[in-house]
């Protein structure tokens, strides 16, 4: 399938989701090994300190991850995810997250991920292992 067509194919997936929906991810760019997505940070995301709550980003890691392990032709589940918090998300329009497949295998897909601001800082980086089902 035309990697446009996947796009299409995979943001109509996400448009699905009404949580997905509720925090606004849209997914930017896909190809073979990387996807990209972004968020809005939006007063609704914060917690008490100002900044984008980490389970926003988390959502928004795992599902950008996790769209591209699903574009891999099999639907898959999350078997574990990790993400360090490096920097507080504050002070931007969008984050965004890039992800790159580190391990396409017959069971378990890995794929490591970077979130930056507007200033292209890094925020958080990680890495989801999905299991095609």
């Amino acid at each position: 399938m035309a990697e446009k067509d996947m796009m299409k194919r995979m943001q109509d997936m996400l448009d699905e989701s009404g949580f997905i929906k509720y925090l606004n991810i849209e997914l930017t760019e896909l190809e073979d090994e990387r996807a990209k997505g972004r968020m809005p940070f939006d007063d609704r995301y914060g917690n008490p300190g100002g900044t984008m709550h980490g389970g926003c980003l988390y959502s928004m890691a795992d599902t950008i991850a996790g769209t591209l392990a699903e574009s891999k032709g099999t639907d898959v589940v999350t078997v574990e995810g990790s993400l360090s918090f490096l920097q507080a998300a504050e002070d931007t329009q969008y984050v965004t997250c890039e992800a790159e497949l580190e391990r396409c295998g017959k069971s378990l897909i890995t794929v490591s991920v970077r979130i930056r601001d507007d200033r292209e800082r890094l925020l958080d980086s990680g890495r989801f292992t999905y299991f095609r089902i």
